[in-house]
């Protein structure tokens, strides 16, 4: 294409375009779209929920390329057709598709594959994250989410409201802890590593499971294939789910895994909703098949009124939030810097 060669040498990024393929993506680096001299001239469309301090950084550390912020209810025509690059997400995706103009996204999600078909069918298209930034907040969620599963707290709150003093006679006998237990974890991306060194430091004695059982890591007692789930699941006290979106992955904890889940375990859920399968999910939980679940994604968000899940007494709902946390936006307005000036300081297409 006769575009310079260029490798980002100190961001961590992650990125899709230039004939996308799913997990043999040609990693061509931004530079071979955007160069050093168009960096300057760029309309940057900030979509992001960003707040004023933050967006006032984000301009003045952009230098001369031009800014505009979203309405937060999503950028008008009007924007995007004076776009060329975007900070954000864009719904539906396809708008890409629509406004050819923008050949850079920088999503603050952590996986890209909402944008997989809109890459396929723009080529030049780039899409690209920051990662690591929302691996403590997400770990962290989850190991709420654990505990107050496995400490009971709905039982304390609910006696709180009521001003009623929890005896130990009232307060679940079967309240357990995570040390000692077996946790198994679904996935071996930066979050879940990072949410076993967590669970490690609770006394967890872990398993993880990726495509292949194989991996190096002292906090993981054993490496296990996904095809291995349905058997091994049998063992464990948890089951924490942080896979991305992918064929591979959907329905993947289906009726027969939790089936094979022993009655005591919790199901936990961060990663995308796609991968359990819901209506099994409720019907094991309705019958105590599993102790219980707490999940952050769902198959359709918002969850739907009318979903079941609201009313069960074994489940805690969090909107999808795990990744959110005060010093978020910040911390992707510098992701997203720091991708920037490596580019313009390339100086390759000047």
């Amino acid at each position: 294409m006769g575009f310079p060669q260029w490798r980002a040498s100190t961001s961590r990024v992650a990125w899709i375009g230039c004939n996308y393929q799913h997990r043999a993506a040609r990693q061509l680096p931004v530079t071979t779209v955007f160069g050093a001299r168009l960096l300057m001239k760029s309309r940057v469309l900030v979509t992001l929920p960003i707040r004023d301090a933050d967006y006032a950084y984000l301009c003045s550390s952009l230098g001369n390329a031009d800014t505009r912020l979203a309405e937060a209810d999503g950028p008008s025509n009007a924007d995007l057709g004076w776009a060329d690059v975007v900070l954000g997400n864009l719904k539906p995706s396809s708008l890409l598709l629509d406004y050819p103009n923008i050949g850079w996204l920088h999503s603050p999600n952590v996986g890209l594959d909402a944008y997989r078909s809109v890459c396929e069918a723009r080529p030049e298209l780039v899409v690209s994250n920051s990662k690591g930034i929302v691996d403590h907040a997400v770990a962290e969620h989850a190991v709420a989410l654990l505990l107050a599963m496995t400490r009971s707290l709905s039982v304390l709150t609910d006696a709180q409201r009521r001003h009623s003093w929890a005896l130990i006679d009232d307060y679940p006998i079967h309240r357990t802890t995570v040390a000692g237990k077996s946790v198994h974890v679904l996935g071996y991306g930066s979050i879940a590593r990072c949410l076993i060194g967590k669970l490690s430091g609770l006394g967890a004695r872990v398993c993880a499971y990726r495509r292949r059982a194989r991996g190096r890591d002292l906090k993981v007692e054993r490496f296990l294939a996904y095809s291995q789930l349905k058997l091994e699941v049998a063992s464990a006290d948890a089951l924490m789910v942080l896979l991305p979106e992918a064929v591979e992955t959907r329905g993947l904890v289906g009726e027969e895994v939790l089936a094979a889940m022993p009655p005591h375990a919790f199901l936990v859920n961060v990663g995308r909703g796609t991968t359990v399968d819901e209506e099994a999910l409720v019907m094991e939980l309705q019958r105590y098949g599993i102790r219980g679940a707490a999940l952050d994604v769902f198959a359709h968000e918002p969850l739907p009124p009318e979903s079941p899940l609201w009313d069960l007494p074994n489940v805690l709902i969090s909107p999808h939030i795990a990744g959110r946390f005060d010093q978020e936006m910040r911390m992707q307005v510098e992701g997203f810097m720091s991708v920037w000036r490596e580019r313009a300081q390339s100086g390759e297409a000047s």
